[in-house]
């Protein structure tokens, strides 16, 4: 390591008393102002020259405000692409950023826009900071070290968003309460009308503040004097708790805040007041308040300020200044070369209004040789240290590794500064550096090592340097440490090494490239007699060389066509070596449901985007948009990338991002369904996910209702209204069709999936044809979306399970003649069973007759079908008998059912034959004179083969000569057989001369 300009120190130390006797200050500066300059001043002796930096202006900040750092104000001369550079806040240096904190630790020299950030903490002391910062500068084989001072002045703000009311806190005595806190004491300016939530948070533990008493809230309870209690003869102040609360504790009712975060309303109405709690104290206090206003649909921080409250305490002294303790010494006997611990003997303050811990010793003269240092890192000087350090035996000092023969004697001065920067006259404390008269190996200078992650640097003489009397024989072995690295002597392994070899510069360290900060080495020094054990530090700056991590990536959640802004809670990355702010989301897989969007501002159009950086995010301006398609899960890869030159990458990320469906859309028909139900009308079929399934885009587990508008009903012309009716399977015993089942009007697809429903055909026989039912439905989703008018069909196929049905009508023929046997002689129906398909069977033969199929006679058991009756071909040729009646047995067929039936013949008879007149009739007529006697059958009778016997007409072919032939009392020539039989027809004597005969001559004549 190099440290710049060293040599000057010696110089700048020469000159330190001129300029504490030259320096003159303005008339008008205040006491404050002069002393913070005495701060600095030690500072700016350890100043080394300043090669490597071009510009440093320091930086203006308001207070209780922050401000970020730019090349305007702090700017280095080493080209970015030649050398690795990084600047180190001190942090161990207690007497800078004492109102305040510059952040990140540790930069890079060529920092970006909003990366290095000094915040002020409220303090409305001090008008002036200081940071000590510490470059380094890396090359391939050395590190130059330069430490600086930048430089922070104080402004009194004009647009801050805490206003502090002109009437301030005030306590009337020790331990009183003041008045609450209200809009009274308190304003906070912030535009309402934008979205910004307020909250106040109070941090005492950070600012150890307040420092004399505790805040409390709630009404204050006063206690009933007794007439014996001499307070109730003279009642104090009305805020006084007296003694009550001198054990720290409160009146009841009353409430103790710590560190409470709270919206900025609630802290105006809780009525928090101070209660003072130690006396004797300054006659100020203050109370540390932190305004945070952020966004509230980023959840990002908007803005931060802070203010310190001023509590005025009534019989409060103003403050002291810190003061020595007598009893310490002032004296250190310090060994030649041997780093030797400052404790509190040694040198010691004290402040009545501060704790002790809180103490700062400023180094205001140092040791004109050596050094006091830090045992944290004891190869580096400090200007400043805690009395709690102090304490703890941290601060030491190193004497100058120039050996000497006699004793030695230095002076250092310190000044101690309270808690509230006053600062207390110089301490002087006298260090005597004994010779040493030890023949051990000593450890004469330290400074350590100074690297950049996954480098290497030899450990020279300028870095570590040990006196003995044979310094050729002492030998160093490595003993611990090296916890990321490892050592090598001349490139090979380095567990013991010589004096000569660190002289040549053979030793090495190798880091292992890990990100780490610290490591040491622990040396056993020997010299064949004695031996020493002592730790060789070495300081590592992290390099740029690690990619970002996410450390949050939750699921992001949207309404479907919506968008939602990206918070750093939802996603938020970090980089262990470079500004957060800066990494790079380069997004590799773009969503597919989605886009990635920046929308600069509150009213501007957002654009999509492929790549954004965190601090967008940070800035509330990244957006995740829903197009509205009904996919419900997107997610996004991308890779992270950092500000470095070339960028570190991480390994591929993704993004999940699931959306809320909103029901804003319909059910949706499953992909494969059928919609159409084919069954036997003797059968009942089940509705399967086949056959009906509708899905609820927004939610598939979602249940869905299906309404039938429109009952089953034949879709062409049918005979029968009943179409059939979908019911639920659990409702009737059996699964068959039963008239007792009760048609559904509507139902679930949860019921489809588990086979509830089922449909029923007709109960009546649709008939040989397939017939095509449907029904009209609407299915629904539960937050009311429907799909209305939808159909769904199905085909009922006919089974034939009925039997022919015959109906006949008398077959009329004449005797002897032909008739066609036709459709309406024979007609044949059945209803499961087309026309064609039916046939008749000749079973018997007619007994008076032949049955002929085109002229030709069927045989029994040959085949007749309806066209052929249809068609005339089918006749029966009657055989001419005398015969009135005659039939044929046939049987009607389906194919499968048979069907006997009689079809009757009836004969026609013709008129052929003549009237036979019945043998053994009495020929002679016997009648006395002038009588009547009846002519009955036994005297006429005839009969006829073709006609009725009763209708036979009996003709006069002559009258007699004698008589008269009578029918019921009235002359005839003519009568039927049917007037002989019933005993109407006479004959009637008229002759007055007798007459042993008379004669007439019948004819007969058939009568139809």
């Amino acid at each position: 390591m190099v440290e710049i300009c060293w040599w000057r120190k010696r110089r700048l130390l020469e000159h330190f008393h001129w300029w504490k006797k030259e320096l003159s200050f303005p008339y008008n500066m205040k006491p404050i102002e002069k002393s913070w300059v005495f701060l600095l001043l030690p500072l700016l002796l350890r100043v080394v020259c300043s090669s490597f930096i071009s510009v440093n202006l320091g930086v203006k900040v308001m207070k209780g405000q922050s401000v970020f750092l730019s090349e305007d104000n702090l700017k280095f001369s080493i080209p970015r692409e030649k050398d690795a550079c990084k600047v180190e806040v001190v942090i161990n240096e207690p007497i800078t950023q004492r109102v305040g904190k510059l952040t990140p630790q540790v930069f890079d020299c060529h920092f970006l826009p909003d990366e290095v950030k000094y915040t002020h903490n409220g303090c409305p002391i001090l008008d002036e900071d200081a940071v000590m910062l510490r470059l380094y500068r890396f090359t391939e084989t050395e590190t130059f070290v330069e430490t600086f001072i930048l430089r922070v002045q104080l402004l009194e703000p004009d647009c801050n968003i805490i206003k502090m009311r002109s009437r301030a806190l005030e306590v009337p005595e020790y331990y009183g309460l003041s008045r609450a806190i209200d809009k009274n004491v308190l304003t906070f300016d912030y535009d309402r009308k934008i979205n910004l939530d307020c909250t106040i948070s109070i941090a005492s533990s950070e600012t150890y503040l307040p420092a004399h008493g505790q805040l409390i809230a709630g009404e204050v309870q006063q206690e009933q004097l007794r007439g014996d209690q001499p307070q109730s003869f003279f009642p104090g102040p009305k805020n006084s708790l007296g003694q009550q609360c001198r054990n720290k504790s409160c009146t009841p009712g009353l409430g103790v805040i710590h560190n409470t975060k709270m919206s900025c309303e609630e802290f105006l109405r809780m009525g928090i007041r101070y209660q003072h709690l130690d006396p004797p104290s300054p006659d100020n206090d203050y109370i540390p308040v932190r305004l945070d206003l952020t966004d509230t649909r980023s959840k990002t921080l908007h803005k931060t300020e802070h203010a310190w409250l001023p509590v005025q305490i009534t019989g409060g002294a103003p403050n002291q200044i810190p003061k020595a303790v007598p009893e310490a010494k002032f004296t250190l006997e310090v060994d030649q070369f041997i780093l030797t611990t400052i404790t509190t003997t040694t040198v010691d303050a004290e402040d009545n209004e501060t704790p002790k811990s809180l103490l700062v010793f400023n180094i205001t003269k140092p040791p004109p040789r050596g050094f006091i240092t830090h045992l944290s890192d004891h190869t580096k000087p400090v200007g400043s240290f805690t009395w709690k350090d102090l304490s703890d035996m941290l601060i030491a000092y190193q004497p100058p590794n120039v050996s000497h023969t006699e004793r030695r004697n230095y002076e250092v001065e310190f000044e101690v500064h309270d808690f509230y920067f006053e600062r207390s006259l110089p301490i002087t404390v006298h260090l005597s550096i004994r010779t040493t008269d030890t023949n051990a190996p000593r450890v004469s200078w330290n400074t350590g090592l100074n690297l950049l992650e996954g480098q290497s640097r030899p450990i020279t003489w300028q870095h570590f340097q040990i006196v003995d009397d044979d310094i050729q024989s002492v030998r160093l072995v490595t003993v611990d440490g090296l916890q990321h690295g490892r050592l090598t002597v001349r490139g090979g392994k380095g567990f013991i090494f010589t004096v000569s070899d660190i002289q040549a510069g053979v030793v090495h360290y190798h880091h292992d490239d890990s990100d780490s900060t610290k490591d040491f080495v622990v040396f056993r020094i020997f010299d064949g007699c004695h031996s020493i054990r002592h730790k060789f530090p070495i300081n590592i700056l992290p390099k740029d060389d690690s990619p970002p991590f996410l450390i949050s990536n939750v699921v992001i959640e949207v309404h479907e066509g919506q968008m939602i802004l990206i918070q750093s809670s939802m996603l938020h990355a970090s980089d262990m070596d470079s500004s957060d702010d800066y990494i790079l989301f380069n997004i590799t897989k773009p969503p597919q449901a989605g886009e990635i969007m920046k929308k600069p501002g509150p009213n501007l159009i957002g654009y999509s985007v492929s790549s954004f950086l965190q601090k967008d995010i940070f800035d509330g301006i990244m957006y995740y948009h829903h197009l509205g398609g009904e996919v419900f899960e997107d997610y996004l890869e991308f890779v992270l990338c950092d500000s470095h030159e070339p960028p570190n990458l991480s390994d591929p990320q993704v993004m999940v991002v699931h959306i809320i469906p909103v029901d804003d859309q319909l059910p949706r028909e499953a992909p494969g369904v059928t919609r159409h139900l084919i069954v036997k009308e003797t059968e009942i079929a089940h509705l399967t996910k086949k056959h009906l399934y509708f899905l609820d885009v927004e939610d598939q587990d979602r249940e869905l209702t299906y309404t039938i508008t429109t009952s089953p009903f034949f879709s062409c012309t049918h005979g029968h209204s009943d179409a059939g009716k979908l019911f639920m399977v659990d409702t009737i015993p059996k699964l068959v069709k039963d008239p007792a089942a009760l048609a559904l009007r509507s139902f679930a697809q949860h019921a489809v999936n588990y086979m509830k429903i089922a449909y029923m055909p007709p109960l009546q026989d649709i008939g040989p044809e397939p017939q095509h039912v449907q029904f009209i439905f609407s299915v629904s989703n539960q937050h009311g979306g429907t799909l209305h008018g939808i159909c769904f069909n199905i085909t009922i196929l006919p089974v034939d399970n009925q039997a022919p049905e015959v109906s006949t009508s008398h077959l009329r023929v004449e005797e002897g003649g032909l008739s066609p046997v036709t459709e309406e002689h024979i007609l044949i129906s059945d209803v499961d069973t087309k026309q064609e398909h039916l046939l008749l069977l000749l079973q018997r033969q007619p007994q008076h007759g032949t049955l002929e199929l085109d002229g030709i006679p069927v045989n029994e058991g040959d085949r007749l079908s309806c066209g052929d009756l249809r068609t005339l071909a089918v006749s029966y040729r009657h055989n001419g008998s005398e015969t009135l009646t005659d039939d044929i047995l046939f049987a009607a067929t389906d194919g499968i059912h048979f069907v006997e039936f009689i079809l009757q013949v009836k004969v026609l008879p013709v008129n052929d034959e003549p009237p036979v007149i019945q043998t053994g009739l009495v020929p002679v007529l016997h009648c006395l004179e002038g009588e009547e006697v009846v002519l009955s059958s036994e005297y006429i009778y005839a009969t006829d083969a073709d006609s009725d016997d009763m209708k036979l007409m009996f003709t006069l072919a002559r009258q007699p000569y004698h008589g008269l032939v009578r029918k019921a009392g009235i002359a005839v020539d003519r009568f039927t057989q049917a007037d002989v039989i019933s005993g109407l027809v006479t004959y009637k004597h008229t002759s007055l001369a007798p007459s042993k005969i008379s004669s007439w001559y019948l004819r007969r004549e058939a009568s139809t």
